[in-house]
Parts: C-alpha cells; sequence; structure tokens
C-alpha cells in the first residue's frame, strides 16, 4: 500500500516540476534573446558612430541616434522574449490590477517619450546646423561678427521650432503658450531692464562690427579702462584677455556707452618718444642722423612712413626732442628695445614713452 502511495504521489508532482521546468526554459530563451539583441545593438551601434564622425553632424546627434540604434533592437528582443515567454496572462494581469487607466497612462507614456526624443532631436539639429552654418559662413569670407550672430539666430530659431511640436505633442493650442510669453515678456521688459539693454548693445555690436574677435581693443570710462583681446562677443557680454593675462566679461551697455579704441584695426601703429638732453651734447644734424640710423637697424620699426625727429622745445639749458616712427601692430611692445638703444646712444639724456600710452 506505501508503495503505491509512492507512485501515485510521484504521479501527481510531475506536472508540476515539467511546468516549473518550461517556465525555467522558456525564462532562459527569453534572456539570452534580450542580451542577444542587446549586443547586436551596441555592434551597430558602435559601427554607426565611427562612420557619422567622419561627416559633420554634431556629436550630441550622433549619440542620440546610436541611442536609438540599441534601443530598436533591444525593444524587438524584449517583444521576442515576451512572445517566448507568453506573458500575455501576467501583462493583462498587471494591467488590470495595477493600471485602472491604462489607456491615459500608455498615452502620458508616449507622450513623455516622444517629448525626451524632440528635445535630443531638435537639439542636436540645431548645433548641427550652427555648425554647418559658421564653416559654409567662414568658407564665404563672412567676418566673424556676422558669423556668430546668423549662427546663434538659427540656433534660437530651430529650438523654438522644437518646443512648437512638443505643444503639438502635448494638444496645448498655440495662443496659450503666446498668451503666457507674452505676459512672461512685459514682466522680463520692466524686472530686467539693464539684461535687455546689454542683449540690444550686443546686438547692435554684432551688426555694427566695431571690432572683431581676436582685436585688442581700449575701454575707457573715467577711472576704468580695459585693455585686452576679444575672445568672444556674446548677446550679454564681450570677453576679453586683458593684457595682464586675466580674463573679464564687459557688459555690451558699458561698450555701447562710451569710446572703444581698437588698437589691430589698421597694420601699423604709430610711436612716438621725448628724448630730453643737454645742449652742449645737442648738434642739429648730427644728433638726428645718429637717431636715424639707429631706427632703420630695427625690423619692427616700419621704413614708411619715414621716422622723423624734430626739436620740439628749448627750456634752460636743454633740448626736448620729438622721435616719431611707425612700427607694426603686432610688435608694439618691442619700442622698449629702441628706448634701451637711445639710453645707450645718449646716456646723459632723460626718455619717455608719450605713444602709445
Amino acid at each position: 500500500m506505501s508503495c503505491m502511495q509512492l507512485v501515485l504521489n510521484s504521479i501527481a508532482i510531475t506536472p508540476d516540476v515539467t511546468q516549473q521546468m518550461n517556465y525555467a526554459f522558456q525564462l532562459g530563451i527569453g534572456i539570452a534573446t534580450i542580451l542577444a539583441a542587446f549586443g547586436l545593438g551596441l555592434l551597430l551601434r558602435r559601427l554607426l558612430v565611427r562612420r557619422l564622425h567622419k561627416t559633420v553632424l554634431d556629436n550630441w546627434i550622433i549619440q542620440t541616434l546610436g541611442v536609438a540604434v540599441v534601443v530598436i533592437p533591444t525593444l524587438l528582443g524584449v517583444t521576442g522574449a515576451v512572445a517566448i515567454f507568453n506573458a500575455s496572462f501576467v501583462l493583462s494581469t498587471l494591467t488590470e490590477n495595477f493600471f485602472s487607466r491604462p489607456a491615459l497612462a500608455i498615452d502620458t507614456s508616449w507622450n513623455l517619450v516622444e517629448t525626451l526624443l524632440i528635445l535630443v532631436l531638435g537639439n542636436g539639429v540645431a548645433r548641427t546646423l550652427r555648425a554647418m552654418m559658421t564653416r559654409s559662413l567662414g568658407a564665404s569670407r563672412v567676418d566673424i561678427n556676422m558669423r556668430t550672430l546668423f549662427a546663434r539666430v538659427l540656433y534660437i530659431v530651430i529650438l523654438s521650432i522644437t518646443g512648437f511640436f512638443i505643444l503639438t505633442v502635448w494638444n496645448v493650442p498655440i495662443g496659450i503658450p503666446v498668451a503666457v510669453l507674452s505676459a512672461f515678456t512685459v514682466t522680463l521688459t520692466v524686472a530686467f531692464q539693464d539684461i535687455l539693454k546689454n542683449l540690444v548693445a550686443g546686438f547692435y555690436i554684432l551688426v555694427e562690427r566695431p571690432f572683431y574677435i581676436g582685436d585688442q581693443i581700449n575701454i575707457t570710462s573715467g577711472m576704468i579702462t580695459y585693455i585686452g583681446k576679444v575672445e568672444d562677443i556674446q548677446l550679454r557680454a564681450t570677453r576679453l584677455r586683458l593684457t595682464s593675462g586675466e580674463e573679464v566679461s564687459v557688459p555690451n551697455l558699458f561698450i555701447f556707452s562710451n569710446a572703444v579704441i581698437n588698437n589691430t584695426h589698421f597694420g601699423e601703429r604709430r610711436s612716438l618718444l621725448m628724448l630730453t638732453m643737454p645742449q652742449a651734447d645737442f648738434d642739429r644734424d648730427e644728433t638726428s642722423s645718429k637717431i636715424l640710423l639707429l631706427l632703420k637697424n630695427y625690423q619692427e620699426v616700419m621704413p614708411k612712413p619715414d621716422p622723423t625727429v624734430m626739436v620740439n622745445s628749448y627750456e634752460g639749458e636743454k633740448v626736448s626732442l620729438q622721435i616719431r616712427f611707425w612700427v607694426a601692430t603686432g610688435q608694439v611692445i618691442d619700442i622698449s628695445t629702441v628706448v634701451y638703444e637711445l639710453h645707450n646712444l645718449f646716456p646723459n639724456s632723460d626718455i619717455s614713452v608719450k605713444e602709445p600710452i
């Protein structure tokens, strides 16, 4: 009797064991399918990214496309795994128990996915078109200020279009954001007048082009003076690298409201030295000849216009001479060598630099 019970018990539990083994086998096959699909996606992404890096596409959109290439095979693998595991009953149970309104949840999730994709693709397209426009205008020899302006305007336009696409995904009427934007604009206009003034001044600088990126400029207002190389012209401020090495962001309204000296606009710049010497050491022809000969021996001194030496004044027992010569813009600092040699030539003289300041 006990043997018969054992046989019946073994027969009774056999279907459960078989069902568990089937579930384990289906689960293993499903996981393997997902991993294989994910590995295929990684391989395709590697090949695609390597190929697209050779094009003009921005890195942002390249990485976005790379992620999409990974996601698509992975989703297919998940779909296949679900089909293998026959999880329709489980999914229906989850839907009935955990989602009281499954249609709304699905629609909202899909809208979020579309919004994320539009944001990523819109930003990538905007950056790519901005880079392409900058490169195209550079090949057409359009100045860098206009290139910067056009590229930024295009970038903002693409992002605005992206925003309208997102509104259509959520079925938001255009009138609502326009009304909100109008009220927000009025509030900003009152609260941020100085910022708006800087934006208008920045737009004027980019259009009028009083200086270019790479120029050295002087900006003076009262006791404040900035002398440096223009690194970037933004809508709110202009970044300068000062001659002392620091970087400063000067508000565009400050530049717009004050005089700006462009030190590198022309290819040459005049230097003016004042040399005061005892009258006993001064000879009208010989002194001038020595000074002119010294200037002609230096490459930084331009032969044209000709250097000149003129008597400026007689005071007591001293005579003051004015020495004028021209140097290339990038070589202004080299006049220190000329001052040193003049001092060696006339050790009893006083020398001062009047230009450049």
